[in-house]
């Protein structure tokens, strides 16, 4: 199965087990319903948006950047939810991460929190239903209650995969 493939799946699996169907999704909800603690912090390091710290199995966190918009916020949330489901199907304990907004530093693993964030906050059904139907990239944001820059990517991911013409 390809990183997008799985990071969609387990998007569409969390919500179906842990979301009431409203939006804009509230990935707070979804980490706590998970047993992981959302938390607000200041980095020292201006770059830094998020982390997930796993003190054990049963011992989760993600912080969140205080001082970045509350369209950041949400994604860096969903983003580490992503992060936590990643390690969790591979029955890994070792999940912590801290996410730096820097282009060097992409990988396999931000790839794939970043494709679970879009399709947990922006489902894919609802999202080309809405832009088949006229929605412009504001209006979307606005619905999901992400940033255009966000929209953006999930129209071009879309696009890439072919769901969207």
């Amino acid at each position: 199965m390809l990183i997008m493939d799985a990071a969609r799946q387990a998007a569409e699996e969390i919500l179906e087990k842990h979301w009431d169907g409203t939006f804009p999704v509230n990935p707070v909800d979804i980490a706590n319903q998970l047993e992981i603690d959302v938390k607000s912090a200041r980095f020292k390091d201006a770059a830094t948006s998020g982390a997930i710290i796993a003190t054990d199995a049963n011992d989760v966190a993600i912080y969140f950047a205080k001082d970045d918009p509350v369209v950041r916020q949400v994604f860096t949330i969903a983003h580490e939810i992503g992060h936590f489901s990643e390690r969790r199907a591979a029955d890994d304990v070792e999940f912590s991460f801290v996410e730096k907004r820097h282009p060097s530093h992409y990988d396999l693993h931000e790839f794939y929190a970043d494709e679970f964030a879009g399709n947990l906050l922006m489902p894919t059904r609802d999202f080309c239903s809405l832009w088949r139907n006229g929605k412009k990239v504001r209006d979307l944001a606005s619905y999901f209650g992400v940033s255009d820059v966000a929209v953006r990517k999930r129209l071009e991911r879309l696009r890439k995969y072919g769901e969207l013409e």
